[in-house]
């Protein structure tokens, strides 16, 4: 089956996002290095990826570069997110661990931005997911739509929990991270399964809803 524009847009920038996140953190590891020495570390990375990732690190100040030979650090902003984001990972207990896109699009921008400023701001505060990234991307016009999105990297208890990620926030792609198995007790499996009804149900009221309204628009036009 052909990839749609999504999934193809969706993994070329998670590999770009992958290689950057490679790349600082062998830096976070080795303090400076060159880039010839960073090709070595990486080695799966072509010489021009590793290349253009640099560029692009140094454009949105992810990195500095010095010396001759150059070689090049990690800016000090991004070692303290790097070292919070060790923290987070060493105090995680939770089994889960996804990467998700909410995606939205929209005629009018500024209900867009709104309401994605929103989404973010309900899941930054939801206590139940440990996040450990979690960004807003800038608006854009996409098949004659305003269009932007919301990935985080973030962490659950339970398959619950999961399932009411992807219904209540809206979730349109999902990566797994891990774990490779998931051994599931009966109660976990209770649990979800009353998540998936309460969905069925939201859909379903959601149904009727719309039908009641729609019938009620169509008795007043034929009056």
């Amino acid at each position: 089956m052909e990839e749609t524009y999504k999934e193809q847009n969706f993994k070329k920038n998670k590999a770009i996002i992958e290689l950057r996140e490679e790349i600082a953190k062998q830096l976070y590891k080795n303090g400076t290095l060159t880039e010839e020495e960073i090709k070595k570390f990486i080695p799966n990375a072509t010489y021009e990826e590793v290349s253009n990732s640099l560029r692009n690190m140094l454009q949105l100040k992810l990195i500095k570069k010095e010396g001759f030979p150059v070689k090049y650090l990690l800016s000090e902003e991004i070692k303290e997110k790097l070292s919070q984001r060790k923290n987070t990972r060493e105090s995680d207990k939770n089994p889960i661990k996804v990467n998700v896109i909410i995606e939205s699009k929209s005629n009018d921008k500024e209900k867009l931005r709104l309401g994605m400023e929103s989404i973010l701001k309900s899941l930054k505060e939801a206590k139940i997911y440990v996040i450990y990234d979690v960004k807003l991307a800038d608006i854009v016009v996409h098949d004659d739509l305003f269009s932007t999105y919301i990935e985080a990297e973030l962490s659950c208890l339970n398959l619950s929990q999961l399932l009411h990620l992807i219904y209540y926030f809206g979730v349109t792609s999902i990566d797994v991270i891990k774990p490779e198995k998931l051994s599931l007790p009966i109660s976990d499996f209770q649990e979800s399964l009353f998540t998936i009804i309460d969905m069925t149900h939201g859909y379903a009221d959601m149904i009727f809803k719309l039908k009641s309204e729609n019938e009620q628009l169509r008795k007043l036009l034929n009056r």
